[in-house]
């Protein structure tokens, strides 16, 4: 809109009005991008050489198709700005050592059990080998799998007390079910990760979906989206305030835990001390994961190599 240049869906310059005589459109083109679609959701990656989709794409699909997020609607979406940086907002995601003392709109519905927000110990866990066991049998693949490089994960988790959805009650928050295809009761929460950027849980009446950016080396935007069946209708179907009280609380809580975080490793007194080994075993595998990712990276380009990444 600034010059009215125009540009075509695939990015080539199409119009660009009054300049010199010898101007070659097809030298000014959009950048390209890689871009993947898979279950509803577009991946992007701004590499120049982008990783191999196909293996991301094999793990997730199937559980993402049953839940039809293509022909899903956006209910709302809202973007804060945690002053903190990328990483903490990472890791603060990855425990629920923290949730009882900070979430208790989450902890009515959510388990804070190491062996449904960590990496470790889930395929022996009764619980959740009865709730794999159940929707698995519903045609819902619901076992733990994750990226042999740790870089993004699936499983299905059960909610507490027969509850349904994130609410204060644990009932629904949309009477439609977000899928035609899902009629099962109690499937809990597809729990998907994908580092850098998302997190997601995908329950049976609707699916919120988080984006995490870094906008500076001291702020992070977060975005979060609800996604509810494409025929829902607000005021008939859900009462907006309801479906989006318990994540917007959460977010908000998750927002001042990171600040303050970031506040106390800025002293000069600052010392990180040790994980929990039992409820954050989330941490330390994103702490691994982004230490191998980086690593070597900083290394081709000349960078001094990580001092500690805890």
């Amino acid at each position: 809109p600034y010059h009215q240049w125009t540009y075509e869906l695939d990015g080539r310059l199409l119009f660009a009005r009054q300049m010199a005589d010898g101007f070659d459109k097809s030298q000014f083109s959009l950048n390209p991008v890689a871009c993947e679609s898979v279950g509803g959701y577009i991946f992007i990656c701004l590499a120049k050489e982008p990783a191999d989709f196909a293996p991301m794409r094999a793990m997730i699909e199937p559980y993402l198709l049953p839940h039809r997020l293509r022909d899903a609607k956006m209910a709302f979406e809202s973007t804060i700005v945690e002053k903190g940086n990328w990483k903490l907002v990472w890791e603060n995601n990855r425990e629920c050592y923290h949730c009882a003392g900070n979430h208790p709109e989450l902890c009515k519905t959510f388990p804070e059990a190491p062996t449904v927000t960590g990496v470790q110990g889930a395929d022996s866990d009764p619980e959740m080998l009865a709730h794999w066991a159940k929707c698995e049998a519903a045609g819902l693949p619901s076992k733990f799998r994750i990226d042999p490089a740790g870089q993004y994960r699936a499983t299905r988790a059960p909610l507490l007390r027969d509850a349904v959805s994130y609410t204060m009650t644990g009932r629904r928050a949309v009477k439609k079910n977000l899928s035609d295809s899902v009629s099962t009761e109690r499937i809990g929460s597809l729990l998907l990760y994908h580092y850098p950027a998302t997190w997601n849980h995908i329950l049976g009446d609707h699916a919120v979906t988080f984006r995490v950016l870094p906008i500076s080396a001291t702020e992070t935007a977060v975005t979060t989206k609800w996604l509810v069946h494409k025929d829902a209708v607000e005021g008939v179907d859900y009462d907006l305030a309801e479906l989006t009280h318990v994540w917007t609380e959460t977010n908000d809580q998750d927002r001042r835990i990171v600040e303050e975080n970031a506040f106390g490793i800025l002293s000069p007194a600052y010392e990180p001390g040790p994980y929990s080994e039992l409820h954050e075993g989330g941490v330390i595998q994103f702490v691994e994961w982004y230490a191998s990712f980086i690593g070597p990276r900083l290394a081709e380009a000349g960078r001094p190599a990580l001092r500690s990444v805890a």
